[in-house]
């Protein structure tokens, strides 16, 4: 399922269409997938309402469900909202070029789980991909949702914990 379809899920199941009538102000903010195996196939799609500063996020899988409202974490951009019809590029197309940068550039780290975010970045939809490598690393790949150009790409350790 890509984000289209997975959009078009959403938005007929009367579990969208009930929370709906009472969040007219909130907007599409991201789109999420874990790539493991057990997660896959379930799209987790943010709704934020900027009056109440909180999110509310929908996984779409098999069944419909949806988190409670919940506080977003500050940062210094403002949440914006993801406008779908700009995204030219597919989520196969996005992976295919993150694993090729990967490949290219970080071929000694083993990955071992990925996931990405499609999200608006000063006004820009992007596929925002993240490896986790055994070596404790991350992998970070911003992609540009329209033309599919690699705007970033980076490597570092993950946060030590202790």
């Amino acid at each position: 399922m890509d984000l289209h379809e997975a959009l078009a899920k959403l938005t007929r199941h009367s579990v969208f269409k009930d929370w709906q009538k009472t969040n007219k102000d909130a907007f599409l903010a991201h789109a999420f997938v874990m790539l493991d195996e057990a997660n896959k196939d379930v799209w987790q799609i943010g709704f934020y309402t900027k009056e109440t500063e909180r999110m509310v996020t929908f996984m779409v899988a098999e069944t419909i469900t949806h988190t409670p409202e919940q506080e977003v974490l500050k940062t210094d951009g403002e949440i914006e909202k993801l406008d779908v019809a700009k995204i030219k590029i597919s989520v196969e197309e996005a992976l295919s070029t993150a694993k090729k940068c990967v490949t290219e550039n970080y071929g000694k780290e083993n990955t071992f789980k990925q996931f990405f975010i499609i999200q608006t970045i000063e006004h820009a939809p992007i596929f925002n991909i993240t490896y986790l490598t055994q070596s404790f690393k991350t992998i970070n790949i911003k992609i540009d949702a329209h033309d599919g150009k690699i705007l970033k790409q980076n490597i570092q350790a993950l946060a030590e914990f202790g």
